[in-house]
């Protein structure tokens, strides 16, 4: 009993880590799929054009000359100088309160810098800035390449304009992005140990469907884990086409090889597996508890054997006074 209960235990953290993992994936593919790489428009007037036109450079590159050919480089150490120039073609003032330059993968906020500009521009103007933006905690959020993004913030933190570039993250393994793919990674492992040990015991179901659905959580941790490490070594910029592509195709991958490879038993036959198996702990079990009885048993003969051959006899479990049972030497002569 207590076997079959451990068994089920171990079988269950797989389980946990399977509907983690599926939690995750469910989340990320419901945001929003949009690529990060394209400018949103400002605010428009009622004929269609925009109220507000804006040009952005950053660290002396146009933000819209920046792709994943030749991402920006943001280095913790080195900063950011943002050059901005805005033109208010509107009849009314419009107000810049801020501006936010974040990164996100899989829906992810992975860094976050905001700083407060308070323009006030007023009809038919143009206005430039130029600002700094320190970045030194970089090094702690992210590492690799990160879709970005800059935008203009108004009075109420409502989005004027924004455009999306990729960027080089200079910072550290150790940072909240990369423990977290290392986190995506314990999980994809434990996946993968659970269902290689269900392969070396026989213990695939025979039903098709339901041993593909054993592999698909693993095919999607596999492809979450190849999509970080793409990232991390800057081989690939995870927008929500790309990211969301490679974890289908990995999950598929997975599905199909579970639904075709023969290695399934049947239901009836795994359940017989585990009870035998337990059953065969619990015989050895016994097996020791017998063999202490016999040799308990084998003591206590011993026992009694010397007791006889003293002379000596009780039926109380006492063994009385000495020498009662034995004939007094100054008594008669038989």
């Amino acid at each position: 009993m207590e076997v079959a209960l451990r068994r089920r235990g171990i079988r269950g953290a797989p389980l946990i880590a399977a509907v983690v993992l599926a939690i995750l994936a469910a989340s990320l593919l419901g945001g929003p799929l949009s690529s990060g790489t394209s400018a949103a428009a400002a605010p428009e007037r009622d004929d269609g054009s925009p109220t507000l036109e804006w040009e952005a450079t950053i660290n002396g590159r146009p933000i819209t000359e920046i792709d994943a050919n030749d991402p920006l480089r943001l280095d913790p150490a080195e900063g950011a100088v943002i050059d901005l120039t805005l033109t208010n073609t509107s009849a009314e003032e419009v107000s810049v309160r801020s501006v936010r330059l974040d990164g996100k993968v899989m829906g992810l906020t992975m860094y976050n810098f905001t700083t407060r500009i308070d323009l006030l521009m007023p009809p038919d103007s143009v206005t430039t800035r130029t600002f700094d933006i320190d970045v030194i905690d970089l090094s702690g959020q992210a590492t690799g390449l990160i879709p970005s993004r800059l935008q203009l913030l108004d009075d109420e933190r409502g989005v004027l304009a924004e455009a999306g570039f990729p960027a080089d993250i200079r910072g550290s393994v150790n940072s909240v992005y990369g423990v977290f793919g290392l986190a995506v990674l314990g999980i994809t492992l434990l996946l993968l140990g659970s269902l290689l040990l269900g392969i070396r015991r026989t213990q695939m179901p025979e039903n098709r469907w339901k041993r593909a659905m054993r592999f698909l959580p693993a095919g999607i941790g596999l492809g979450f884990v190849l999509t970080f490490t793409l990232s991390a070594t800057r081989q690939l910029s995870p927008s929500a086409a790309s990211w969301t592509t490679v974890v289908l195709l990995c999950a598929a991958v997975a599905f199909a090889v579970g639904y075709f490879l023969p290695i399934g038993v049947a239901d009836d036959q795994e359940s017989t597996s585990d009870v035998d198996s337990a059953d065969g702990e619990v015989d050895d079990d016994t097996e020791v508890l017998e063999t202490v009885d016999a040799d308990l048993a084998t003591a206590g003969g011993a026992a009694g054997t010397a007791g006889h051959s003293t002379g000596h006899y009780w039926t109380s479990g006492s063994q009385g006074q000495p020498g009662l049972d034995e004939p007094d030497a100054g008594g008669d002569d038989w």
